[in-house]
């Protein structure tokens, strides 16, 4: 009985555990056939989790990833940088001013709050909807003007 019991308060033990941790949730989009769910669906994470631990979009070797910051209703969001790309996937001068014409900071310098990254980093302000539309709407110019998605691109988020 006492075996029981044990087992019993263990196994409760382990599923609050479960319960409080949040497990990572990933979904899957198909670049422009899929460009209208991609877009409601970040609209979404984004207004409904202003603390977001993260947001990874990934596509083709490369990301975009943000964090949310509840207190100061900001994300912060970076750009994969050439440091961590392959040869054959690294920026051209025109990528890379492309990104900077953004307001990106570029990688290994200090941004305007004093913040380092070793990749491409930008904060945005998410007070109202439209600001968080600018931040959707800014986003799918970096993926058709700068990463050039093609038709059928898979993108990856995850959260």
């Amino acid at each position: 009985m006492k075996l029981i019991i044990g087992v019993f308060i263990v196994t409760i033990g382990i599923l609050a555990l479960l319960k409080k941790r949040k497990f990572e949730k990933t979904k899957t989009y198909k670049w422009e056939t899929e460009k209208k769910k991609f877009e409601k669906d970040f609209t979404e994470i984004v207004s409904k989790n202003p603390n977001l631990e993260y947001l990874i979009i990934e596509f083709d070797s490369y990301y975009i990833q943000y964090k949310g910051f509840i207190e100061t209703k900001e994300f912060y969001a970076e750009i994969v940088s050439n440091e961590f790309l392959n040869e054959n996937k690294k920026y051209s001068e025109i990528k890379i001013e492309e990104i900077l014409n953004l307001e990106f900071s570029k990688p290994n310098e200090k941004d305007n709050e004093g913040n380092v990254s070793p990749n491409y980093s930008k904060w945005y302000k998410s007070e109202t909807k439209n600001e968080i539309e600018f931040m959707h709407k800014e986003l799918i110019r970096i993926l058709k003007s700068i990463f050039k998605m093609k038709n059928g691109t898979e993108i990856k988020v995850r959260y």
